[in-house]
C-alpha cells in the first residue's frame, strides 16, 4: 500500500515548527512512573523507538541509572534530542539514532539486547500500515532480551476522531486506509501539518501484541483526559488520576500495555495468562 502521506516529512514539520513541543512540553506522569517503576525491576538498558525530541529521555536520563538507545525517523526529532540531551551523549549515556528498530538491530552486538523498549505517546498508531506495524513489534521483540519487556501506548478508536473515522471511510473503501485508519491536521496559526494515526480497539492491541510473541502483563488507561491537557495542567492530572480509577478501560483516552517477550520453551507451555486489567473493562 502507498502512504497516504509522508510520516518522516510530516513529523520534521511537526519538530520544527514547534508545534509538537507546545502541546506536549513534557511525559505523561502516569506513564513515566510506570515507565521508571519497569526500569528499576528489570535493568537499566533502554531501547526509546519514536523518542522525538527527548521527553521521555531526558527525565528517564535524570531519574534514573539508565542507558538509552534512542530512534525516531524523524531527523528534526533526533537533532532536537541530540541537542537538549547533549551531556547525556557525550557521556555515552544516550544514543540517539536516525530511523526505525531495524537500523537499531544494524547498530547493536548479539550481546546488547535490550531490558525494556518503551514506544509511548500513540507513536505504534503512526506506523502505516498494519504489516508494517507488525513488524515493527516483531523487530523490537527480537531486540528484547529473554523476559525483557515493552510500555507501549495506542489511541482507543471509541474515543478519538469520531469526524475523521468517519470521512475516511470512503478511503478505506477503496483501499487507501485500512479499518481504524484516520488522517487529520494540526495546525497552529498558519500552519496544518497532516498527520496519520491508527486507532486501535482493545481487543486488537491485544491481539497485536500477543501475535508478535508478547504475553500481556499489564493493561490500563494511559489516561482518560487528552494529553494535551494532563502535560500542562496539575489540576487536569489530579482530575485524570481520579477518573482512571473508577472508570471502566474502554473509557481511556488511550490504552497502556506492559507486555513480555514469551520464551521458546513457554510459547509450548500451557501457562496460565498473567494479564488482569487495572480497571474493569
Amino acid at each position: 500500500m502507498i502512504p497516504p502521506i509522508s510520516v518522516a516529512e510530516n513529523y520534521d514539520q511537526y519538530f520544527s515548527s514547534r508545534l509538537y513541543e507546545q502541546r506536549y512540553p513534557r511525559p505523561n506522569p502516569s506513564s513515566l512512573a510506570i515507565i521508571i517503576g519497569e526500569i528499576d525491576a528489570l535493568g537499566k538498558r533502554v531501547l526509546d523507538v519514536g523518542c522525538g525530541n527527548g521527553r521521555y529521555a531526558e527525565t528517564l536520563l535524570e531519574s534514573t541509572d539508565a542507558t538509552i538507545v534512542a530512534c525516531d525517523i524523524s531527523k528534526e526529532a533526533i537533532d532536537g534530542l541530540s541537542s537538549r540531551c547533549s551531556r547525556y551523549v557525550a557521556s555515552g549515556r544516550l544514543r540517539p539514532l536516525l530511523g526505525d528498530p531495524t537500523v537499531v538491530a544494524d547498530s547493536i552486538g548479539e550481546n546488547e539486547k535490550f531490558d525494556l523498549v518503551i514506544m509511548v505517546f500513540g507513536v505504534l498508531g503512526h506506523i502505516y500500515p498494519r504489516s508494517l506495524r507488525r513488524a515493527t513489534l516483531a523487530a523490537i521483540h527480537a531486540l528484547l532480551r529473554p523476559g525483557g519487556r515493552i510500555v507501549v501506548t495506542v489511541p482507543n478508536a471509541a474515543r478519538r476522531f469520531a469526524k475523521q473515522q468517519a470521512s475516511s471511510q470512503h478511503l478505506v473503501a477503496q483501499g487507501h486506509l485500512e479499518a481504524g485508519d484516520v488522517l487529520y491536521e494540526r495546525t497552529s496559526h498558519d500552519l496544518a501539518v497532516k498527520m496519520y494515526y491508527h486507532l486501535y480497539t482493545l481487543q486488537e492491541f491485544e491481539q497485536e501484541l500477543e501475535q508478535q510473541g508478547f504475553r500481556l502483563i499489564r493493561l490500563t488507561a494511559e489516561s482518560i483526559l487528552p494529553e494535551s491537557g494532563i502535560v500542562k495542567s496539575r489540576l487536569l492530572r489530579a482530575i485524570d488520576w481520579f477518573l482512571a480509577k473508577i472508570l471502566p478501560l474502554r473509557c481511556a483516552y488511550g490504552f497502556l500495555a506492559v507486555a513480555e517477550v514469551v520464551s521458546a520453551s513457554d510459547q509450548h507451555t500451557d501457562l496460565p495468562h498473567p494479564f488482569a486489567p487495572s480497571q474493569p473493562v
